[in-house]
């Protein structure tokens, strides 16, 4: 049906081709609704925030970014952060986008069967399945029924995190006191709730339920860096053709003033970890292109900055994935603790983060790595839903 869909580096071309993707792809399922349309562009406003681009080149980067979706699986944000907007056909080829991503950790997770992605993209059932690596009190609240379990738990944790149960990039988490909702335990719920609905009033696809973790207090070792946020190393642990757990280009993600979240796409910033040595092997990178030689707060020099108990990180690393062994690729959020490493949360397809800070991209190192590559012109032919177009 999309027989005209081609690779190209020609911008007209790209633009006519997104126009005629678009009606197709809405013929067998309505993804660019009037509402689709707005976020994108409201993304593309996003980046574009400080640049001198007119409405129609804006406008043209939309359908460009349409265009690069379905030719090589990359999200409007992927183009800005890693520059593909910048690369030739075969540059873009070389990364491993969102689309290209998850099928290589589809084909690697396998074993986890249909159900692994909510296995891991629900926070509070993984919390049940490795609470023991958590070292920390954690729940889920989904209405006002739950009201028993919550105040037993504000009873013990006056400060605790608030996240949406199923969500990522750091969206709607945040660290609230029971002194806000003036320790009245019901009033906090069902504000909290409220704030679970409103995300999903948004997002129609996720749930509403909540789940509320104590406070991490982490080691000062890595306090240092930035003592507002939790300055997590991202671990992405790969089962290689070797049979052996791998550490794939790990970084450690840390926040700026005063932020509570530290990721790159927020207020934070992002730098590479020698996975051998756990020394920091780049600057730290913020998706709009800051990068940070030292930190703006502490000072601290990011380059060279060496992770503590790496080698423990590394033991600690094999101990999940022996846990959950039907599992082939999980990108783990680590936090060290004066007891020792635990487990943020576990990410089903996390990033190649590493991509934007050295400006290339990975698909070659990581089919050698796993001794697999996928064979078909485009990703969708995967795809139960378009890979009849």
């Amino acid at each position: 049906m999309i027989d005209y869909l081609k690779t190209t580096d020609n911008t007209k071309e790209k633009i006519e081709i997104a126009h005629r993707l678009i009606e197709d792809v809405n013929a067998i399922k309505p993804i660019y609704s009037p509402l689709m349309m707005e976020k994108m562009r409201n993304e593309i406003d996003h980046y574009c925030e400080g640049k001198s681009l007119s409405a129609e080149e804006k406008e043209n980067l939309l359908y460009i970014s349409i265009y690069d979706y379905w030719v090589y699986g990359c999200t409007v944000d992927e183009l800005f952060y890693m520059d593909l907007f910048s690369k030739s056909d075969s540059e873009k080829r070389e990364y491993m986008v969102k689309r290209i991503r998850r099928l290589y950790v589809d084909h690697l997770n396998a074993a986890a069967g249909s159900d692994g992605v909510r296995q891991l993209e629900d926070k509070y059932r993984l919390y049940q399945r490795l609470k023991s690596y958590y070292l920390r009190d954690v729940i889920e609240v989904k209405d006002m029924s739950d009201l028993e379990i919550f105040s037993e738990f504000c009873s013990k944790h006056n400060e605790f995190v608030v996240k949406p149960a199923d969500y990522a990039f750091g969206i709607g988490v945040h660290k609230v006191s029971m002194n806000e909702y003036n320790n009245d335990p019901e009033y906090a719920l069902n504000s909290i709730l409220g704030e679970g609905l409103a995300l999903q009033a948004r997002h129609p696809s996720r749930v509403n339920k909540m789940v509320l973790e104590e406070v991490i207090v982490q080691d000062e070792s890595l306090a240092v860096l930035h003592r507002s946020s939790v300055n997590a190393v991202r671990a992405t642990a790969v089962r290689g053709k070797d049979g052996k757990i791998h550490i794939y280009h790990p970084w450690i993600k840390v926040g700026i003033k005063g932020a509570f979240v530290a990721s790159a796409a927020l207020d934070g910033f992002d730098a590479e970890i020698d996975p051998e040595t756990g020394i920091v092997i780049s600057d730290g990178h913020q998706e709009n292109g800051s990068i940070f030689v030292n930190h703006p707060d502490s000072g601290i020099r990011i380059k060279g900055f060496k992770i503590p108990k790496w080698k423990e990180m590394v033991a600690f690393v094999d101990q999940l994935m022996n846990e959950l062994s039907e599992f082939g690729y999980i990108g783990w959020d680590l936090v060290l603790t004066p007891k020792g490493w635990c487990v943020m949360e576990g990410n089903y397809s996390g990033e190649f983060i590493f991509q934007m800070i050295n400006k290339q991209g990975y698909k070659k190192e990581f089919e050698e790595l796993i001794g697999w590559k996928y064979d078909k012109d485009f990703w969708w032919r995967e795809s139960p839903t378009f890979n009849s177009l």
